[in-house]
């Protein structure tokens, strides 16, 4: 095995996006880690395209698990980036 295949097998396939309603506010996760806490669920919505569009622009797959404020989860497709890309 090459050098380069095991270090591509560590990195996983597809990445996780968590946004979740914690404490009063909505608060969105890469990989299990924060990255960010909004107050309104669209603008969590909108870290959520900025991070399916990293995705994307790595070649990774991504999904999407939202949990609601009743405290349900939910798996859904991530959501598509904005036509403007990522700032950059």
């Amino acid at each position: 095995m090459s050098v380069r295949r095991a270090m591509d097998s560590h990195r996983p396939l597809a990445m996780q996006i968590i946004v979740a309603w914690r404490d009063n506010k909505w608060v969105v996760l890469r990989e299990a880690a924060e990255v960010g806490s909004y107050a309104y669920r669209a603008h969590a919505m909108d870290m959520a395209r900025t991070l399916a569009a990293e995705a994307q622009a790595q070649g990774r797959d991504c999904y999407m698990l939202v949990r609601e404020q009743d405290g349900c989860w939910e798996e859904h497709p991530c959501p598509k980036p904005s036509r403007d890309g990522p700032a950059g």
